[in-house]
């Protein structure tokens, strides 16, 4: 199952478009195996917050309960019918999907269909399809002829292209810029919290005392106070309250001081876009990590997360990785594969980023190199995911 993440125009992940392939077969997933990967995706609890695109044809909607997945967080995107084929009967398809309570989508293809766009929520054009005159026509006669429809474009391919789009009017982008660089945002943004931030990082990962990790903490006063006012928290569960950040260090814990430490150094900017990116580091981060898990020494999976989660760190900071990572003190293997992409983390982190791409013929062969089968990396995928979302909506 791969997840395709929808842009929008606060440049936040406003939800997926569920693409399903088979890793080692070019022929198309049938329904059943299709329904039974969106139920383990749990799309339930995502549509809560965001929304779900699952593509279907008609048949599979008859032959098979896509009903259980209908919710107001949904939307269907269904294949637009092969000319000559009962219009009348898929049109009425789109009635019951609606019923259901859950969203129709449709592709630029359906817009030559007789009442296709009157049944419809949400429009997804492919941007390559068309010249930019073209596609912004398109686009004017589309939002004048229905007013109601929410349009989204697909294939975009850049944030210039993706702001081209929120200036015509268009809320979501589809494509695989969100873990991009930004070629407009030529701001380097290593503040001092940030640098306090990763130094820390590092120092728990040397297993340095309260003490040393307090001193450093010390030097941002944001930070510094960040990290009382947790100790503090009814969370906490304290009888008596803490003055100082070495007792806040300790009364924290070590792997809760990590998480939080880890999500604010993106977080600190305060951008929506970073919080797109902090989910995909992460979710990269932790793939690593179990595919490491029960294949490698614990030590290497560790490094393998830190792997993930400081290969976005480029993009985060609009500055060169290696200027990022100096005075860091990473292990070698990590400084090769981020700054040079070579070592023995360069495959596993290749594999990472095909997964997210969908990319399934470059999946299964950078799996096979790395002797890893097709349900090891699917489940390992699925993990990673349900991890992440439960790292971000658990509160820091």
């Amino acid at each position: 199952m791969h997840r395709e993440e929808i842009i929008d125009e606060r440049s936040r992940i406003a939800g997926y478009r569920f693409n399903t392939h088979w890793l080692t077969s070019k022929t198309a997933v049938d329904g059943a195996s299709r329904l039974e990967l969106l139920l383990k995706e749990a799309i339930g609890n995502l549509v809560q917050r965001r929304l779900a695109i699952i593509p279907i044809n008609t048949q599979d909607w008859q032959a098979h309960d896509f009903r259980q997945l209908a919710t107001p967080g949904t939307a269907f995107l269904v294949q637009a019918p092969i000319s000559g084929c009962d219009e009348p009967g898929w049109l009425s398809i789109l009635a019951e999907i609606r019923a259901c309570g859950a969203k129709v989508a449709l592709s630029g293809a359906a817009i030559g269909v007789s009442g296709a766009l009157d049944a419809a929520d949400l429009l997804i054009l492919n941007f390559g399809d068309y010249s930019l005159e073209a596609f912004e026509r398109v686009v004017s006669d589309i939002k004048r002829r229905y007013p109601s429809l929410q349009l989204m474009v697909e294939n975009i391919t850049s944030w210039a292209e993706h702001r081209l789009c929120q200036a015509r009017g268009i809320p979501y982008s589809l494509g695989e810029f969100a873990a991009q660089a930004d070629e407009e945002d030529t701001r380097e943004k290593l503040n001092q919290s940030r640098l306090v931030l990763i130094e820390l990082l590092q120092l728990l990962r040397q297993d340095a005392d309260a003490a040393a990790l307090a001193d450093v903490a010390k030097r941002d006063p944001a930070v510094a106070l960040k990290v009382v006012s947790m100790a503090n928290s009814p969370a906490a569960g304290l009888g008596s309250s803490v003055a100082s950040v070495d007792q806040a260090i300790t009364v924290l814990g070590r792997s809760y001081l990590y998480r939080w430490l880890t999500i604010s150094m993106f977080r600190i900017g305060g951008s929506p876009r970073d919080e797109g990116l902090l989910e995909l580091a992460l979710r990269r981060a932790r793939f690593l990590e179990i595919l490491a898990q029960n294949r490698l020494q614990k030590h290497e999976a560790d490094e393998l997360f830190l792997v993930g989660l400081l290969s976005l760190i480029e993009v985060l900071l609009g500055m060169p990785v290696d200027k990022v990572i100096t005075g860091m003190n990473l292990p070698d293997s990590v400084t090769s594969v981020l700054v040079n992409s070579d070592g023995p983390y360069t495959r596993y982190l290749t594999l990472a980023i095909a997964v997210e791409r969908g990319q399934m013929e470059h999946v299964a062969k950078v799996a096979g190199l790395l002797n890893l089968d097709a349900l090891t990396v699917e489940a390992a995928n699925y993990e990673a995911q349900r991890w992440t979302e439960q790292a971000l909506t658990a509160g820091d």
